[in-house]
């Protein structure tokens, strides 16, 4: 029961996670209008000029979306340990994802913020900085691939009679993770779907990241109901 309860506690963060993302979205002005690889040093140090302070507050709270993205990936982990395998390896493997994508998406915040800690730097500076956070956030997917991959394969390998995730969950992480790739190639194009604001890396790739928090957020807390049920009938 307290290992369910502590579930339940981890579950309701993905509330305010969503929230956070929504704000920082919106508040950030370089992702409303994505900023293009394409702009001149001149001009992306005057972005950073004008809206400095709306970049730092937006920064802020990325922050804090990265770090709520491990409750999630724990209690997928959770749910493997659950699942009828011959080994933890998958739950293993999936929590040694899971700190790659916050750590990548803090790391591109800080240069974010970097930026327009001193937006009165030489432009080629804060270029360079807007270029490593671009580069960084686009490019983090791997792993997120990897989880997607990980977990249907998990889900794949799950045999019970009643197995804890239905199978169309993995053919959905499956297509989570090929609507992904295309934003690993990034750092090839200056322009069309796979710059940094093209309609493959940045569009469907984070419209593929909200889709699947909010899918894998609702079969979580179904699972973790039913779960707490059981469990009651149990006792």
């Amino acid at each position: 029961m307290r290992r369910t309860d502590g579930e339940l506690i981890l579950f309701w963060t993905l509330p305010a996670l969503a929230i956070i993302w929504i704000l920082a979205f919106f508040l950030f002005p370089g992702f409303v209008h994505p900023m293009s690889p394409t702009m001149s040093a001149e001009e992306v140090a005057a972005f950073y000029r004008d809206e400095t302070a709306r970049i730092r507050y937006s920064m802020i709270l990325f922050n804090w979306f990265g770090v709520g993205l491990i409750p999630t990936v724990m209690l997928l982990a959770m749910q493997i340990r659950r699942m009828a395998h011959r080994t933890p390896i998958l739950s293993y493997s999936l929590i040694a994802c899971a700190g790659g994508p916050p750590s990548l998406f803090l790391i591109a915040n800080m240069f974010w913020l970097l930026a327009a800690f001193r937006p009165e730097r030489a432009p080629e500076l804060t270029q360079l900085f807007n270029d490593l956070a671009w580069v960084t956030f686009t490019i983090l997917v791997p792993y997120l691939i990897a989880q997607c991959l990980l977990l249907a394969l998990a889900i794949y390998w799950d045999r019970q009679e009643q197995p804890v995730f239905k199978r169309w969950v993995a053919h959905f992480n499956l297509l989570i993770a090929v609507a992904l790739m295309p934003a690993a190639f990034t750092a090839l194009a200056f322009d069309g779907p796979l710059a940094w604001d093209g309609l493959l890396s940045f569009w469907v790739k984070n419209i593929a990241i909200a889709v699947w928090i909010i899918v894998m957020g609702i079969v979580l807390g179904q699972n973790i109901r039913r779960q707490r049920a059981e469990n009651l009938v149990a006792a």
